[in-house]
């Protein structure tokens, strides 16, 4: 390598150019910093090239096949063919390099200087970065920020091999529907992807050890998810480890525990001790006065959208702006079958503090839209605490559950109660309707339901 003692001033240097960093970058950038990214690989991070995006674009490509057997008794006439995998592949690689160059361009619009490198600390304000194999370039920064993402973590017994057993992101690169699928996880995206190959063709069983689906949401969504993956065809297996399945399966996706990516960052020479789970920050992002941490390497659910708002908080507070991350109400998104949403707390969660809750519970069977798209298998279900009518969670499971979930964060955050949804006007028909419902149901004044005994 070609190094030495000259390096090149950052006024704000930051590590990792995912939802988290390049979010962050330009809104320090808007705050007036100028900011350097450095990225080892494609900005957009694991979500934009291999996961949120190429995941969701895989559901909906399944769920076309889907929808038009659902409305076969209506007259759709079923699919000709097989799907093209072929074909898919080309229109999701072309749908990941539109949304790259977006950000590259709004990252070039905002001055920002994107650096393609490895980067590590050499010293308490100093980079390294290493451009390829003979060459690399020092940075001294002001102010840091961490935003390396995480990684898959292999389950015992189902290691990767890159082939047959892979992580999620691989899974959404095969060029033909495995006759025989294994899914190895219990969270959303071992659920998305089992629904989805299933959709498509695949015999699939998801295998866990987990007692349910979707062990960390309302029970509710839970049962629906385990409802919903069977309707499909998917052989649910629970309480077992899935190694003992693995054999004979054409392919493997196993979908478990992420790590955050600390290991090449030489944490101590930037006086920070080394982990391997996350580094500890403040509400305004801080590890300490000088160095900032976002993302999945924080710890918590690792979700773009909760990286985004870390991006944010922390280039506001960069420019020298009030702010702290406090988010009141992370929604959570799942496109499987049917599609569910949740944000704020469970209804067992609320009872285990103390906390006495007025639950409203709509079923989709009674909602008009539901009925005439024949998707009727789903429910809202608003939960409000007793006392003071102020909704604490929402739990969606049906069509447009991930659209509207929106609706339900943004009532938690303004303190909303059941009479404030229950008096707000729904558009009809329509599949909002339903928390409109949901809330008569809470406030004891439904319509198009009985009245359900307490």
């Amino acid at each position: 390598m070609v190094a030495g003692d000259q390096s090149d001033p950052a006024d704000v240097l930051i590590i990792g150019g995912g939802p988290a960093g390049y979010v962050c970058a330009l809104r320090a950038a808007q705050n007036g910093r100028s900011v350097t990214l450095i990225e080892r690989d494609r900005l957009g991070g694991v979500c934009l090239n291999d996961g949120c995006m190429p995941s969701k674009q895989l559901a909906v490509f399944a769920a076309a096949k889907a929808g038009a057997e659902r409305l076969a008794a209506a007259g759709m006439p079923a699919f000709a063919g097989a799907p093209d995998m072929r074909a898919f592949q080309k229109s999701r690689a072309a749908t990941i390099a539109t949304l790259v160059k977006g950000v590259a361009a709004l990252l070039a619009a905002a001055g920002v200087n994107t650096v393609a490198g490895n980067a590590w600390f050499v010293g308490r304000t100093r980079v390294c970065v290493e451009l390829g194999e003979e060459s690399v370039r020092y940075f001294d920064f002001k102010d840091v920020v961490i935003a390396t993402g995480s990684s898959a973590v292999e389950l015992e017994g189902l290691p990767f091999d890159g082939d047959r057993v892979v992580e999620p992101s691989r899974a959404l690169e095969w060029q033909f529907v495995p006759e025989n699928l294994l899914v190895a996880g219990d969270d959303y995206v071992a659920l998305e992807l089992a629904v989805a190959y299933a959709r498509l063709g695949s015999r699939v069983t998801l295998v866990t050890k987990s007692e349910r689906l979707l062990p960390d949401f309302d029970l509710d969504i839970s049962t629906a998810a385990q409802r919903g993956a069977k309707a499909t065809g998917i052989d649910v297996v629970l309480s077992e480890n899935p190694s003992l399945r693995a054999e004979g399966a054409e392919r493997v996706i196993v979908s478990a525990d992420r790590r955050p990516n600390l290991e090449q960052l030489q944490l101590t020479a930037v006086g920070i001790a080394p982990s391997t789970t996350r580094l500890v920050v403040d509400d305004h992002l801080r590890i300490d006065r000088h160095v900032f941490a976002i993302g999945d390497v924080t710890g918590g659910l690792p979700l773009a959208h909760r990286a985004m708002a870390q991006g944010r908080v922390a280039g506001e507070v960069l420019g020298g702006k009030p702010a702290a991350m406090d988010v009141h109400a992370l929604p959570r998104a799942v496109f499987a079958e049917p599609e569910m949403a949740a944000v704020g707390s469970t209804e067992a969660a609320a009872r285990e503090v103390g906390v006495e809750v007025d639950v409203g519970r709509f079923p989709l069977g009674a909602l008009g839209r539901a009925v005439a798209e024949s998707a009727v298998s789903g429910f809202a279900k608003l939960v409000f605490a007793r006392r003071s009518g102020i909704l604490i969670g929402a739990h969606l499971a049906g069509p447009r559950a991930t659209e509207l979930i929106a609706e339900m964060a943004l009532a938690i955050e303004m303190g909303a109660t059941a009479e404030d949804i229950a008096l707000t006007v729904h558009a009809h028909p329509t599949f909002a309707e339903s928390l409109m419902e949901a809330a008569e149901v809470a406030v004891g004044r439904p319509v198009h339901i009985r009245l359900p005994k307490r």
